[in-house]
């Protein structure tokens, strides 16, 4: 009888333990409201968001979505134009709670920050890297409870802290554009994002 429950349980077990696609933007149409706060000027038009400095606040853009998320991994395509030095995706808790953890991806290096606590910063690892201008790279970012493992073109940055294994509940796409001067100075884009939960 036990032998018999145990088989009718485990196809259950494996279902629920099986990847799930939970977002997956296009870009071809205006944003909807799960991304609902930013800095700079933000467009999705033909597969793509593209984003940029501008007014009187000197910030990179940031676009945040919302997401709660655990185990996962977000995929995405990311470009750098013009003057744009870096391009990153941050993990957020509550409002409360602020910043988890970070990846930054400038043309020279990649970088996994983790905020331990509100208004603290960690760098955890920090790797070489080539990622030129003008050109479409692929980042794929693996969490796994406390680590992270991050994919950038055949580039591999990984990571482990606590705080890593909290739920995120949102994130955000952005970086540094170049400068104030908006699009004369350069942008950032993002493409085929998708993020997937492996929590059980």
């Amino acid at each position: 009888m036990r032998t018999l429950l145990a088989l009718l349980l485990a196809p259950v077990a494996s279902f629920a333990a099986e990847p799930k696609i939970i977002l997956e933007e296009k870009f071809d149409r205006e944003l909807s409201k799960d991304w609902f706060w930013g800095l700079g000027t933000w467009s999705a038009k033909d597969g793509v968001l593209r984003g940029f400095e501008s007014g009187a606040r000197r910030h990179g853009p940031v676009k945040v979505h919302k997401l709660p998320l655990k185990d996962g991994i977000v995929e995405a395509d990311f470009r750098l134009i013009g003057k744009a030095s870096f391009a990153g995706i941050i993990f957020n808790g509550s409002q409360e709670r602020g910043h988890i953890c970070h990846l930054v991806m400038t043309t020279k290096e990649l970088r996994i920050l983790a905020h331990p606590k509100k208004g603290e910063n960690k760098e955890l690892a920090k790797v070489p890297a080539l990622l030129p201008t003008e050109t479409w790279h692929h980042v794929r970012i693996v969490f796994n409870g406390d680590k992270l493992e991050a994919t950038v073109d055949d580039q591999v940055i990984r990571a482990a802290a606590p705080c890593i294994a909290e739920e995120k509940l949102t994130f955000g796409l952005g970086g540094d554009s170049g400068g104030p001067t908006g699009e004369q100075a350069g942008a950032l884009e993002f493409r085929r994002l998708r993020v997937t939960s492996t929590t059980p």
